[in-house]
């Protein structure tokens, strides 16, 4: 269809020229075909530039230069002009078509780099590495756009899948792209796998569907991908250590409070036992009322000895819960319970 209508382009000037203008000058007409031409050529390239440039030709030499009618060139400077219009029509064809391929490639790339600006963004957003490495598959299947995506980690020898047709991608591919360390792109199948890098070492692989990536596409997307893996555990580690940090500092706290609840019944036992044994210990009432006072504190003391256990104990998560019927109370008023 792109050779019929070039070739109605060149019928079409070769009518206007013959009919509407016949005192224009070959220069006029060769200039004419010559802009056409090279406006093809932009537009649906090299092999139907040059189709064009053959048809001008003929028509050229058919139509305008002497003797007209006939494809016989009379003047050997005509013959020189075909030839240099030839090439000139055909260069230009190329450089047009390389300029119009040049500037496809540049904005493929524009699209890719902004893909991967979106899929940076989207990495930075995670801060949990289950739910990161869950959410990798459909992160790559948004910013690129594509059928389906995987995620090979090696360390857990665990898959990862989002998108239509994952199964697609086959695990022995996304192995394989991890211990060659290096992406490959299936063509044929639209399937592009590619190394999980941490660095110079490769942690994992990944492999995407129906979105043809190349190369410098693929190892930027693995990068990113060990990147933020690696961000995200250090973030859980440090959370773990301000975590762990923060309950020092509370068994600290904890620890001088048991300390000063365990110093009280102690002094009062202290002086109690101390009384008794004095030169003169207490008679009838008041050593009766030291004896009181140490089994109290002694009781207290038991009690807190019991708190610190079971705190201990719920801290180190050993507690069992024991669930059995009770009967329900209701309070009044006065705070007294009632069956």
């Amino acid at each position: 269809m792109r050779s019929l209508l070039a070739l109605l382009i060149v019928a079409g000037i070769t009518v206007f020229f013959r009919d509407a203008l016949p005192r224009a000058n070959q220069t006029t007409v060769a200039l004419s075909f010559l802009l056409a031409i090279l406006a093809v050529s932009a537009v649906w390239g090299m092999t139907v530039s040059v189709l064009m440039s053959i048809a001008a030709i003929l028509a050229l030499n058919y139509f305008f230069l002497p003797p007209v009618g006939t494809l016989t060139v009379a003047d050997p400077e005509n013959w020189v002009a075909l030839f240099a219009f030839l090439v000139t029509s055909v260069t230009g064809s190329r450089l047009s078509s390389r300029i119009r391929r040049e500037a496809d490639i540049a904005n493929r790339r524009r699209r890719e780099i902004e893909h991967l600006y979106a899929f940076s963004q989207k990495l930075l957003g995670e801060g949990n590495v289950i739910q990161l490495m869950n959410a990798i598959p459909n992160h790559i299947v948004d910013a690129f756009e594509s059928g389906a995506a995987s995620l090979f980690l090696a360390d857990k020898q665990k898959f990862y899948r989002s998108g239509y047709g994952t199964l697609q991608l086959e695990e022995e591919q996304l192995r394989l792209a991890y211990e060659r360390e290096e992406p490959y792109v299936d063509t044929a199948r639209g399937f592009c796998y590619g190394p999980v890098r941490l660095g110079m070492k490769s942690i994992g692989s990944f492999g995407i569907s129906g979105a043809p990536l190349t190369r410098q596409t693929l190892e930027a997307v693995g990068t990113l991908l060990g990147i933020a893996i690696e961000r995200t555990r250090a973030v859980e580690q440090l959370s773990r250590t301000e975590a762990d940090r923060q309950s020092e500092r509370l068994k600290s706290a904890l620890l001088d409070s048991i300390t000063h609840n365990f110093r009280t019944p102690l002094t009062s036992i202290k002086a109690s036992v101390t009384s008794l044994l004095s030169a003169h210990p207490p008679q009838g009432s008041h050593q009766q009322e030291l004896l009181e006072i140490m089994n109290e504190e002694c009781d207290r003391l038991n009690k807190l000895v019991e708190d610190a256990s079971e705190m201990s104990k719920l801290e180190a998560g050993e507690i069992e819960l024991e669930f059995r019927a009770v009967p329900a109370v209701r309070t009044d008023r006065c705070g007294l319970g009632e069956l």
